[in-house]
């Protein structure tokens, strides 16, 4: 009874361990060499910067940021449920973004709608949305341009 309990908690253990391809084992002071022995391979891109450091990604979730041949940070993508029915799911993500302090942020926002009829994946402005569905349902396109002003008596 023991040994298939066991054996479901070492199977979910290795397959942790194989997502995470070690970046759990990763710490600021790591050179460049250790973090990709750590890794198990090298960064899918990379991303230099002006103060001769450079962002190295894992795939679109995770990154560690490298200067002078050392690791100075890491992060991962944050993933959020906004909504999650039996119904529909709503996924809003922020991707793993490495930069050096002072440097503009550029995050990278993805959401993700899950219904019975599919998936539309993307980064989707609700704003937008809501006004295109509003056009639909009021039969509106968009405000009609300014009109000119027409003469106010007749004309002979």
């Amino acid at each position: 009874m023991r040994l298939p309990f066991l054996t479901a908690a070492l199977a979910f253990v290795a397959t942790g361990c194989a997502t995470s391809g070690g970046f759990d084992k990763l710490y600021p002071g790591m050179s460049s060499q250790q973090v990709v022995e750590a890794m198990g391979t090298g960064p899918s891109r990379a991303e230099e910067y002006p103060d001769k450091s450079t962002a190295w990604y894992y795939g679109e979730d995770r990154c560690v940021l490298m200067r002078e041949d050392k690791l100075v940070s890491k992060a991962t993508s944050d993933e959020k449920a906004a909504l999650n029915t039996p119904v529909v799911s709503v996924r809003d993500t922020a991707k793993a973004y490495c930069a050096p302090e002072g440097h503009a942020q550029k995050v990278k926002r993805e959401q993700e709608i899950e219904t019975p009829f599919g998936t539309i994946k993307g980064d989707l402005n609700p704003a937008a949305a809501v006004k295109k569905v509003k056009g639909v349902v009021t039969g509106n396109k968009e405000a009609p341009a300014e009109q000119s002003e027409q003469a106010t008596t007749p004309a002979p």
